[in-house]
């Protein structure tokens, strides 16, 4: 045990509340890398996406990670974009355990056009086809996420199965 677990998967997944209550329950510290990310700027993610560009964003995001790979412990919930730059993938594989919430393309666009919070790169879509444009982003993703070493289904998540799969591979 020890090992960082990283909740990875698309953005509206659930990584971090299941991040939150994963952490909880093993008795580890919980880090939301976009709060952490925040935090380090002094601004919300929107802001540095408008502000500075995606590039900037994800080389912060890739140092915040980089950082958090040698703490034990820990429990981080990324970004849905996390995963597909740089080699972010490998040094949470390397460094942990990682666990990718898959969900439906129709799951994440009803949960994500409820959402409170606007996401820089779904800005443009709110108003168009959120699915269409969702299962076409995710297929774009998925070969990465497809990389974690547990997968589990999002959808009425089972996180007792969670818990289990995680506390087994560990």
């Amino acid at each position: 045990m020890g090992k960082p677990v990283y909740i990875i998967g698309y953005m509206g997944s659930g990584k971090s509340t299941a991040g939150r209550k994963l952490a909880r329950s093993m008795g580890y510290f919980h880090f939301d890398l976009d709060e952490e990310i925040e935090k380090l700027a002094g601004k919300n993610i929107s802001l540095i996406f408008s502000e500075e560009g995606e590039d900037a964003f994800r080389l912060l995001e890739h140092s915040v990670l980089a950082s958090l790979t040698r703490r034990k412990n820990i429990v981080v919930s990324t970004g849905g974009g996390t995963p597909c730059f740089y080699n972010n993938l490998q040094l949470m594989n390397e460094s942990g355990v990682t666990v990718y919430i898959r969900m439906k393309p129709e799951s994440l666009a009803k949960r994500l056009q409820t959402a409170k919070i606007k996401r820089p790169l779904l800005e443009q879509v709110y108003h168009t086809d959120m699915t269409a444009f969702i299962t076409e982003h995710l297929s774009r993703r998925e070969d990465f996420y497809n990389r974690a070493h547990l997968t589990i289904k999002g959808e009425n998540l089972d996180f007792e199965q969670l818990l289990s799969s995680v506390k087994d591979y560990l």
